[in-house]
């Protein structure tokens, strides 16, 4: 799977020369998608941590293919849900040391609900997690991942959710997000 895909450079930094590998991935595409019930999220098994893990609707970009086709396509194969608009949140290197590949995360609102198209090597179980558990998985470690780690902390962010002490809390009532926060489409 990876041959070919290792990259060596050399580098000097302050006189010590030696060569860094690193891999060459493509990009990935992420999506938050939210309905009435919460947001979608994707249970699966990931051979790396020898476990299941709760992730956003995600995948490789295929060669050519434009970050925000990808992110369509990923959450309608993993979910069956099709997004009308996409709204790109971020894009990000999750892993600068390990490669140069970069993530693009993009945010939904009530896509709607069609067939999904799963690859052959997936066994995706769909979740509707209700946003009032979303900051407990960054915090137990159901939503391992930076980039869901990432794309639930923009999303609760968006909604007036804070971090104090240490613990996510709600929004006071009454108080709106900042237009500039908001993530609807």
């Amino acid at each position: 799977m990876l041959r070919n895909r290792i990259r060596r450079v050399p580098v000097t930094v302050r006189d010590t020369h030696y060569v860094h590998e690193y891999l060459i991935l493509p990009d990935v595409a992420a999506v938050v998608a939210e309905v009435p019930e919460g947001i979608l999220l994707v249970e699966q098994f990931r051979p790396a941590l020898g476990r299941r893990i709760m992730e956003l609707p995600a995948g490789r970009l295929h060669r050519g293919e434009q970050a925000q086709a990808g992110a369509r396509r990923e959450l309608q194969e993993e979910t069956g849900y099709i997004a009308d608009e996409l709204r790109l949140l971020a894009r990000f290197y999750p892993s600068v040391g390990l490669s140069r590949h970069k993530v693009h995360l993009y945010y939904t609102k009530n896509p709607q609900l069609g067939d999904t198209n799963w690859d052959d090597t997936e066994e995706i179980e769909v979740k509707i997690v209700p946003v009032a558990e979303v900051p407990g998985m960054l915090t137990d470690s159901r939503a391992a991942d930076a980039k869901t780690q990432l794309g639930l902390v923009y999303f609760l962010a968006s909604r007036g959710w804070t971090v104090v002490r240490g613990r996510w809390t709600p929004p006071r009532l009454g108080r709106a997000p900042t237009p500039a926060t908001e993530l609807s489409p």
